[in-house]
């Protein structure tokens, strides 16, 4: 019985958790809502590093999803490379990149092979870590700042339509500890205080994109090739 209590539990704090505003889940679904605005949520998009995870866009894509990733899992299409993908020059719609950029060796090479496959005013969908723990060990090199993700999209090709913090200081605060405690300390931490930091986040820095503010848990872009 208590397996089973402690079972439901979990499954209710990990759907709380994808439900955070500063989430990449909540983000991405921010995103893809804007991209189906400019009429472009058909054809092809392909999900680098796509996971074994269910994907937020299953349902606000309307064209074909290909799912990839480097490592064989349940849910992919493809296995393989993302700096060489197995696409025609100018073949695909739309590209998301969620949390991937932190855990590739040469992201500007992998930027421009987005490029390459996307067709003239294709999207593509990227969030990135500004303040994380070293996470999949030892495949984490490293973290970004805004400047850092603009120039990045500018050395590609590619044109940054939308770029925006999703989390600032108070939840920056609160994730430097939250992601530091031992599993079950942090169930209930997450539980107790979340809502108050959050609050505070909005209310006094809009989540990171109030003007003067220079600190962020990561970026959300937006961005087309020309």
């Amino acid at each position: 019985m208590l397996d089973r209590l402690r079972a439901f539990y979990l499954q209710s704090h990990h759907r709380r958790v994808l439900q955070m505003s500063d989430h990449p889940v909540q983000q991405v679904r921010r995103i893809m809502e804007s991209v189906t605005q400019r009429g472009g949520n058909r054809g092809i998009l392909c999900d680098l590093g796509a996971g074994s995870e269910p994907s937020v866009v299953k349902s606000l894509w309307k064209g074909r999803r290909i799912a990839i990733d480097i490592f064989p899992g349940p849910g992919l299409d493809l296995v393989g490379d993302g700096q060489a993908l197995p696409f025609r020059d100018k073949s695909v719609d739309a590209i998301l990149l969620m949390e991937v950029l932190e855990h590739v060796p040469n992201p500007l090479s992998l930027l421009q092979e987005c490029f390459r496959i996307l067709r003239p005013g294709g999207h593509m969908c990227l969030t990135a870590p500004q303040y994380h723990i070293t996470h999949n060990y030892p495949a984490d090199y490293y973290r970004y700042t805004r400047q850092g993700l603009e120039y990045l999209c500018g050395q590609a090709g590619l044109r940054v339509l939308d770029i925006q913090a999703r989390g600032g200081p108070f939840l920056v605060i609160f994730h430097a500890i939250e992601l530091n405690l031992p599993p079950r300390t942090r169930l209930a931490f997450v539980a107790a205080t979340y809502g108050l930091f959050d609050w505070l986040d909005e209310r006094l820095c809009n989540h990171g994109n109030r003007e003067g503010i220079r600190d962020a848990i990561g970026w959300s872009v937006l961005a087309a090739r020309p």
